[in-house]
């Protein structure tokens, strides 16, 4: 290499510009490589290897190891640059050195992303030397080759720490010049871990990224830079609560609350007001959660933003624990530039953190708070004249992000279609937000059926309708006219539909699901009731649990298995146990405040406080000669084509039969006439009636068919 690469001209810093502030970072960093290379030029002058005046002749024939080698050579090393130099040579770098520093001073220290740095960071001379070296190692080839070649390793292209205390530590001791590579500092967090700990410098990514102009971040991290629009919908006065929190320094805000509930938004537009950025750093996919806690640290520092932690829980079974004492302790050290600390957490944490901590819990959201919401998230759509914003409050108990994405899902099919939002659509994008669990411990039954699908006398479909529409009116009942206030318990909406098998009980369940364009789960008994003391209680927790987060119509078929009558004597631990479950489960129903359809054949068998409990209780009779008629012409689809000889009137009359099993003999009657290539008959009918009858164990005499007997196969 020659020697005169390094020389530098008198001119390359301006000794009458001492005190003008750098315009930009270019000239800024003029002179600062053309000292670094003033300082490189030295060291190549003296170094004690291979510096022009030692050849290395003296140890020709030699043998020596590696190891004896580099300790031999170590005591040679301990001189600084400065310490080698000529009194000139020493005035001249400490010109060099005034002129650049000054020259800082007089900057702006939001000038450019350098000044930045060493302003956030608090910056020594020699620390800011040690990143400009940095720097210009990673983005130079010159520095690499130079560096390489005066550690004597052309392998090398980062700079080392001894040679660095060597080059800049004018003032300090070698030794403590080191310790600002071993002691954790703001300092130190600019450089890759992995290559520090082998004595090795590179900056990260993200800070030179950072030097660049750029917003570099790791995965899992975000910032949101101040002046950033987030108006508070909701929740206004928790945000002036947390506005206070600015003024008061080394505060840390812990806000819990569940995933989506609007902890990070609060932080964030909190920060936004007061005129600051917010770093959120999200630690919950992070293999080593203290060491992403530190690099938010850095980033938030290098920033300039108020920190915003995330995700610092473990995880048992699907459920948040406190973080692991490493991480506590972690957290104890941070030192935020900038007040407050955010900690977000789904669960109360009690850190017992040495900074002031204020703890503010968000409670799910009420039906007026996502009214608010879902009007804002469908200002830009137009909704069909039967869209009820407030209907869909209250059926979906979202929080805001699930409102804010199913309201984007909306406005997608908007842009396309063009044509108002009907409710069905404005569900289904609903539930396109919903993660559910009930698929382990019940079905999913789809609403089918239609009003025009059944025949129940009319005091039943008034009853029922009636249940639906406690459900579409609950926000002007329970908010507008003030009943929540006095009505805070119960206010769900409960229906036993009682009556024998195969009167309507499950299409009706069905119709409710599709008039309230709602998902219905059919709960297996099955995997809820168990032999274990306190597993069916389990279950059943979390069967209410999912179905609050799953926004759906729970549906207990059966139900008198569940629900039967409490033992008034107590004769063993089994009736002490059957009574805890029922008792359990009145109050899991009486405090479930969406919708829940039971349905029962033995009505007699239901408790009595149970009863009590309910909303409706709507009793189905079994159908009489006409509504069976009824029945029969509606089972069959519009258009099907059927003989004239059936006589309805006879069919009716004749086989005292429930919907459920005159189902079975349309169907039958079908498959018949399908077999023969024929359409449905008279004959196929009463075939397929008394099959259904002989079924059930009911003997049909061939005499008491009158004039259709001859219809009957043998």
């Amino acid at each position: 290499m020659d020697l005169l690469e390094l020389e530098i001209d008198d001119e390359d810093i301006r000794m009458d510009r001492m005190n003008e502030p750098y315009g930009t970072q270019e000239e800024f960093l003029h002179d600062a490589s053309a000292e670094i290379d003033h300082r490189l030029f030295l060291y190549y002058k003296y170094h004690q290897w291979v510096g022009p005046e030692n050849d290395m002749k003296n140890m020709l024939g030699l043998v020596v190891t590696r190891h004896e080698f580099e300790h031999n050579l170590s005591k040679a090393s301990e001189a600084r640059l400065l310490d080698k130099c000529d009194e000139n040579e020493r005035r001249d770098m400490k010109a060099a050195r005034d002129v650049v520093e000054s020259r800082l001073r007089a900057t702006d220290p939001d000038a450019f992303p350098f000044v930045r740095l060493f302003s956030r960071f608090e910056l020594s001379y020699a620390e800011k030397c040690t990143v400009l070296l940095s720097f210009f190692s990673e983005n130079a080839d010159k520095y690499r080759k130079i560096d390489a070649y005066l550690q004597d390793d052309v392998a090398r292209k980062n700079p080392e720490v001894s040679f660095v205390s060597d080059l800049f530590g004018d003032e300090i001791p070698i030794p403590e010049m080191k310790r600002k590579f071993i002691e954790p500092s703001p300092f130190l967090s600019l450089f890759d871990d992995s290559l520090l700990k082998k004595g090795l410098l590179a900056l990260k990514k993200e800070v030179i990224g950072f030097l660049f102009g750029s917003e570099l971040m790791p995965d899992g991290f975000s910032l949101h830079k101040a002046g950033k629009e987030m108006p508070l919908l909701i929740r206004r006065e928790t945000g002036k609560r947390l506005d206070t929190v600015f003024n008061i320094t080394d505060s840390a805000v812990m806000i819990s609350g569940r995933k989506g509930i609007g902890r990070e938004y609060q932080a964030v537009s909190a920060a936004m007001r007061n005129g600051s950025s917010a770093l959120v750093a999200d630690l919950e996919f992070s293999d080593n959660k203290t060491a992403a806690l530190h690099e938010a640290d850095m980033l938030s520092r290098l920033f300039d933003a108020v920190l915003v932690i995330k995700g610092m829980e473990e995880y048992e079974d699907g459920n948040p624990v406190p973080p692991v004492n490493e991480l506590r302790a972690a957290l104890e050290k941070l030192k935020p530039r900038k007040s407050p600390l955010f900690l977000l957490s789904e669960k109360i944490l009690h850190l017992h953190l040495s900074l002031s901590a204020i703890s503010i819990e968000l409670e799910d959201t009420t039906v007026d708070e996502r009214i608010v919401l879902f009007e804002y998230g469908f200002k830009d759509v137009e909704l069909s004249k039967d869209t009820a914003v407030d209907e869909i409050a209250v059926k979906f108990h979202f929080t805001p992000m699930q409102v804010r994405d199913a309201c984007r899902r909306a406005l997608g099919i908007y842009e396309v279609d063009r044509t108002p939002l009907d409710p069905q659509t404005i569900s289904e994008c609903c539930y396109g937000e919903v993660v559910t669990k009930l698929d382990q411990l019940a079905r999913r039954v789809r609403g089918k059926y239609t009003w025009d699908d059944i025949v129940i006398p009319n005091e039943i479909k008034r009853l029922v309708k009636q249940a639906i529409a406690h459900v579409k009116y609950h926000h002007k009942i329970y908010s507008e006219w003030g009943f929540g206030q006095k009505l805070t318990y119960g206010t769900g909406v409960s229906i036993l539909f009682a009556g024998v098998p195969g009167t309507g009980k499950t299409m009706c369940a069905q119709i409710i699901a599709r008039e309230l364009n709602m998902e219905m789960y059919k709960v297996n008994l099955s995997q809820i009731v168990s032999k274990y003391i306190g597993e069916t209680e389990k279950n059943l927790q979390a069967v209410f649990s999912e179905a609050r987060n799953s926004n759906c119509i729970l549906f207990f078929d059966e139900c008198d298995s569940l629900f039967g009558k409490r033992s008034s004597e107590v004769k063993d631990s089994n009736d002490r146990n059957a009574n805890v479950e029922t008792a359990y489960l009145l109050q899991q129903i009486e405090e479930y405040d969406g919708v829940c359809v039971l349905a029962t054949n033995l009505l007699q068998n239901i408790d009595e406080a149970f009863l009590r409990r309910i909303t409706f209780v709507v009793h189905f009779p079994f159908p009489d000669k006409v509504s069976r008629e009824e029945i029969f012409h509606r089972t069959f689809p519009k258009g099907m084509p059927l003989s004239d000889d059936i006589d309805w009137k006879f069919i009716a009359g004749k086989f005292e039969l429930s919907g459920g099993y005159i189902k079975n003999i349309v169907l039958s009657a079908s498959f018949l006439a399908a077999e023969e290539g024929t359409i449905v008959s008279m004959r196929h009918m009463i075939n397929a009636a008394v099959d259904e009858m002989r079924k059930n164990g009911i003997v049909v005499v061939r005499e008491t068919l009158a004039e259709y007997a001859d219809l009957l196969d043998e």
